[in-house]
Parts: C-alpha cells; structure tokens; sequence
C-alpha cells in the first residue's frame, strides 16, 4: 500500500472507479451546498433507476409538447357517455308511477354482460350506454306488453260474442340510469407515495391525481412526468407531457390535463446525473422542450 496516498481504500482502485468515486463526492457536496431536496434527499448514491421512463416514451413526450385539443383545468369538457361493464348497477323504471310494469329497478350487470328482467327477458347489455339500453328495454317492454294487451282482448272478445272492449292506451316508457360505475378510474405509478388506482369522481385533474396518491416522493423525477392515455390498436400512441413545476407554481394550466376513465399518470425516478444537472441552474426551467418560455 503506498503510505503517501492520503485515502488508502481509494488507493487500491483503478483510476477509472477513483475518478468517479470522487466525482460522486464533489456532487454530493455542491448539492449540499445548494441545498437542493434531490439526489434522495442527498442520500449518495443514487439507486438505480428503478421506474425508468421507457425510450419510446421519452420520444413521445418530447415530441408531443402541448397539445391545444386536450381538455384542462380550465378548459374541461363534458366525458363521452359512460358505456356499461359488468359489475355496473343500473335502475330501470317505468316513466309512468301507474305504470303495468313490473320489474326489478336495481339491476347489477352479470359478469356475463347482462340483465334479467323476467317476464321481459335477459339483456346483453355490456358495451351499451344508457341511452342504448333504454331504447332496447323499452323497445321489449312495449312489444311484450302490446302482446299481452292483444291476447286479452281476444280472450274478451270470445267470452263476449265478439264484441271487443276498447284497448286502454299505456304508456311504456322506460328511463335508464346508472348509478354505480365500477370501471371509472385513473391509475398512478411510480415515484409517488400512494401508487394505485383512484375512482374518477367528476372532472379531476393530473394535478388532483398527484394529491389524491400522496404527493411526489423524495426520488420523482418532476420534469419528466408524463400523462398516456389508452389507445385501440393501431392507433397512435398518446403520450403528454406534464409540467410539474409549472402547474403548481405558475398556475400554467396547459399540462394540467383533464383525466378520463383509464388514464395512467406515471412520475419515474430520477438518475444521479439529471439530479445534477436539475440542481444547478443552467438557465433554463429544466423541464420539457415546450416549458422553457417563461424567463420574461
């Protein structure tokens, strides 16, 4: 061992991991000295970058920027109507309170896509909005009643010598509603401190969905958090960038997007070099190419 070497442990290193040994140290140092929350709360090393934005992604996000027909806070928008899946419950009625009709108002979606409504028979209603399905109940209910109706009156008519009474006019409508949507939910993930899927109550927000999980966590990444939207095969993907710093401290609404059902809000970890690189000011907010315009 050479005993004129001050640090004997970094002696017996190669040149290379003595190097970036005291790279390491001087980066922890001028963090601390910058007094910045990153590299874990100065916690060196930096573990590896366990939710790690894929290289698809990243290309998508950068490529994306700001999209003017997305929905945000300030611009939100009525959802496209909720169409059902099993587990959903609906209530089904008669419009009328006098109403001959006689069902069953609670009715949950079977795992298999239906309804039963007795006498009326079994639905297939998975994949239907309400307005669909109330046309098509109502569409069988009236039939089934009509059918009836006309089978009395022959009955009638029979036992009366041919003389048929005067068929009551009914009205058949029937009004749909759901009132317990199980599918309608947005999903976090990653470096936050609640990850898991949330219902989508309204019109929320990503910024709702970051509060509803419990906030960033010590090791987010908050310039590369990202918005994907589920899309059907073939189509493009949908992947939005979210300006962390700029919706929360400038009030710039333009990534703070308005969530629909599926969503996935995901935040990744951040590397020991973009910690490096976000802690010292290069002049820039350091955030996606399309937040860098606010130095006015």
């Amino acid at each position: 061992m050479n005993r004129n070497f001050p640090f004997p442990i970094l002696a017996r290193r190669n040149p290379v991991s003595v190097t970036g040994t005291c790279l390491a140290l001087c980066i922890a140092a001028m963090l601390s000295l910058t007094g910045c929350r990153t590299a874990a709360s100065i916690g060196l090393p930096v573990s590896a970058n366990t939710n790690a934005l894929l290289p698809h992604a990243t290309h998508l996000r950068e490529r994306v920027g700001h999209r003017s027909d997305i929905a945000t806070e300030l611009a939100k928008v009525a959802l496209p109507p909720s169409r059902v899946e099993a587990g959903d419950v609906l209530v089904i009625e008669p419009n009328d309170f006098n109403s001959p009709i006689r069902i069953q108002s609670d009715q949950t979606v079977q795992q298999d896509g239906t309804i039963e409504l007795g006498d009326y028979g079994r639905f297939m209603v998975m994949g239907m909005t309400t307005d669909e399905i109330q046309q098509l109940v109502q569409t069988r209910v009236a039939s089934r009643e009509t059918e009836k109706s006309q089978n009395r009156i022959a009955l009638a008519s029979h036992r009366n010598s041919g003389s048929a009474p005067a068929e009551e006019v009914v009205d058949y409508g029937i009004s749909v509603r759901l009132v317990n949507k199980e599918d309608a939910q947005f999903y976090v993930m990653g470096e936050v401190n609640a990850p898991g899927s949330y219902p989508l109550i309204g019109a929320d927000t990503v910024l709702d969905a970051l509060i509803a999980a419990g906030g960033l966590s010590d090791r987010a990444n908050e310039h590369k958090i990202i918005l994907t939207r589920p899309r059907l095969d073939g189509q493009p993907r949908q992947v939005l960038p979210v300006c962390f710093k700029q919706v929360v401290q400038l009030g710039d609404v333009s990534t703070n997007y308005q969530l629909q059902p599926g969503d996935r809000i995901y935040v990744p970890s951040i590397t020991l070099w973009e910690d490096v690189k976000q802690s010292v000011a290069f002049g820039s907010d350091k955030s996606c190419p399309h937040c860098r315009s606010y130095e006015r």
